[in-house]
């Protein structure tokens, strides 16, 4: 699987949400995505429910993660929990958003 299909399926979980509804999880989240060629930079911004390449000047939570173990995540064929556990993914930040990160990806 890749990037594009990973990014287009959080893409459409934060276009699924309810604007003037309840929201789970509200903060911005940096992801650092390494692939082949370098590393990725995506914004996910559960505030104003936008989805964009770059970095974020001052996110809630930094993820940085290896494009197979986003994958893996996303898929939910990992844990978040098991992927920390396990030295896979390094987050930075807000530790309650943090945990709510399977909720976003």
């Amino acid at each position: 699987m890749s990037l594009d299909i990973v990014i287009e399926r959080i893409k459409a979980r934060v276009a699924a949400v309810d604007p003037n509804g309840p929201r789970k999880v509200l903060g911005v989240f940096q992801l650092n995505v390494k692939t082949g060629s370098g590393v990725e930079k995506w914004i996910v911004d559960l505030k104003q429910l936008k989805v964009e390449q770059g970095a974020s000047a001052s996110p809630d939570v930094t993820v940085t993660v290896t494009l197979e173990d986003l994958v893996a995540i996303s898929g939910k064929t990992l844990t978040v929990g098991d992927a920390l556990k396990q030295g896979k993914i390094e987050l930075t930040g807000d530790a309650g958003l943090a945990s709510k990160l399977a909720e976003v990806i």
